[in-house]
């Protein structure tokens, strides 16, 4: 795995966004929030439009996946379920899941009342990250005929 001397200051820069994304709490205009939930957790690794790019890409043993093109990989079909199970734990996939990427479903966690955690604000989180990324999927190429 390479370092980078910039690694540290990286995980800091994480875990402030992550505290301030936490303060903010469910907000409405789902993949606006989406969007600000990738730019908080994802866009370190993934980069700012998805493709696999993002600052700490390099740093990694296993390179980040190219976030647009979900569908394409799945014949053009969206894996709403996969996706959610991928970024909150759930689904192991290579990058995911161990040393390279956290669990968001953990940090995603709201604590709710008596410092239980908030289940329903967690999927709420998730189903925003995972409305966002299908907003950011590319268009099937148009077959001829097609406008």
């Amino acid at each position: 795995m390479k370092r980078s001397k910039g690694l540290g200051g990286c995980a800091l820069v994480l875990s402030a966004a992550l505290v301030a994304g936490s303060a903010r709490g469910a907000d409405s205009g789902d993949v606006h929030t989406g969007r600000e939930l990738y730019e908080q957790h994802c866009m370190f690794c993934h980069g700012a439009a998805g493709k696999g790019d993002g600052p700490l890409a390099e740093d990694l043993r296993v390179r980040p996946a190219d976030l647009t093109t979900i569908a394409k990989r799945r014949a053009w079909t969206f894996p709403e379920v996969e996706v959610r199970e991928i970024i909150d734990g759930r689904r192991s996939v290579r990058g995911h899941g161990g040393k390279e990427m956290p669990i968001w479903g953990r940090i995603f966690s709201d604590t709710g009342v008596l410092g239980k955690p908030d289940e329903a604000g967690t999927r709420e989180k998730l189903q925003k990250l995972v409305d966002y990324l299908r907003s950011i999927q590319v268009s099937p190429p148009r077959t001829v005929g097609q406008r």
